[in-house]
């Protein structure tokens, strides 16, 4: 239902237990917006999520457990959950990428052996009479180097096997660090739409002086209505700065497989187009985030803006430490 008169508007979601009301009051008032939250009780046909719901009554009860205000509280959670869960991963990532192109550097010397071998067959075999070579295939230079690299692979996975350093281990921290981002960010969203009262009001000069400059309130629970664009562009160039950090990486690794130029110019290679698309798509996702985050609730973009700033000094951390030398 979308209500709407000269000067006031009213939001009515059915499919929620909030109504959310805004009211133009004109600058001679001495501010622009006022957003007032008030429950109601309607039956929500919307599935209940008991993960996303147990974020939220997490979130508030150790809120009121520590007092401490959501601006401080929602930093300190996100630190502390990618400290326990991500970081230990990313770390153990990190080791075993450096490992693997250990690995591979041993490796990439079975496959000239390989075609040197596999062509002083072929060489034998065309050398033999006809009723000798007839019987034996004949091995084309494109199936020569086929073949070598079908054996530097087998060797390479067996190696890697060997070390416990499997690819397929790769996987592993994007498929916690995924549910986990997901988890937290629908149950914030789950404690907004609560109706709990997600506004840091205090005596603080500090607060007060940034409460006049973006001339909106300290309500968490909706946008930043003074200054609409400060948090999206933050969130937005954060973000870049991690997919760019993390692409860099990647395009270097994949240049090659186990060490073996795909092609002899990069940019032509499949691999190559692929990662760059891969890139290509996390960028567009990165802009797509700050057009969300410019509506989202201030509290969300925070959580949003703390967890990429962790990721990004964590990177850069883990190069310092772990230097991966292409």
């Amino acid at each position: 239902m979308f209500l709407r008169s000269g000067i006031s508007r009213t939001f009515v979601s059915l499919n929620s237990s909030v109504v959310f009301k805004g009211r133009y009051l004109g600058r001679n008032a001495g501010f622009n917006n006022i957003y007032t939250r008030t429950s109601i009780n309607l039956q929500s046909p919307r599935r209940n999520y008991y993960v996303f719901d147990m974020v939220s009554q997490g979130l508030l009860a150790l809120h009121q457990a520590t007092a401490l205000p959501w601006l401080l509280l929602i930093p300190g959670v996100t630190i502390v959950l990618r400290s326990i869960v991500t970081l230990p991963l990313s770390v153990w990532q990190r080791k075993r990428i450096v490992q693997q192109h250990e690995l591979r550097r041993i490796v990439k010397g079975i496959t000239p052996i390989s075609k040197l071998r596999l062509a002083s067959v072929a060489s034998t075999q065309a050398n033999q009479p006809p009723e000798i070579s007839s019987a034996v295939p004949n091995l084309l230079p494109e199936q020569i180097t086929l073949l070598a690299l079908k054996e530097t692979r087998k060797k390479q996975k067996k190696l890697f096997k060997e070390y416990h350093v499997e690819t397929w281990k790769n996987f592993v921290l994007p498929l916690v660090q995924i549910p986990l981002w997901v988890s937290v960010s629908m149950g914030i969203r789950s404690l907004v739409n609560s109706g709990q009262p997600i506004t840091d009001i205090y005596q603080n000069d500090i607060l007060q002086s940034i409460t006049a400059i973006t001339n909106s309130t300290l309500d968490l629970g909706i946008p930043l209505v003074g200054v609409p664009m400060v948090i999206p562009l933050f969130l937005g160039v954060l973000s870049i700065l991690n997919v760019e950090y993390n692409g860099r990486l990647m395009i270097a690794r994949r240049k090659t497989v186990g060490d073996i130029p795909v092609a002899t110019r990069p940019e032509q290679s499949r691999l190559f187009i692929a990662m760059s698309s891969i890139l290509n798509v996390s960028k567009l996702g990165c802009i797509f985030m700050m057009g969300v985050s410019s509506q989202a609730p201030l509290i969300l973009s925070l959580y949003w803006i703390t967890s990429q700033l962790f990721s990004l000094i964590q990177n850069i951390i883990l190069e310092k430490l772990w230097k991966y030398e292409v």
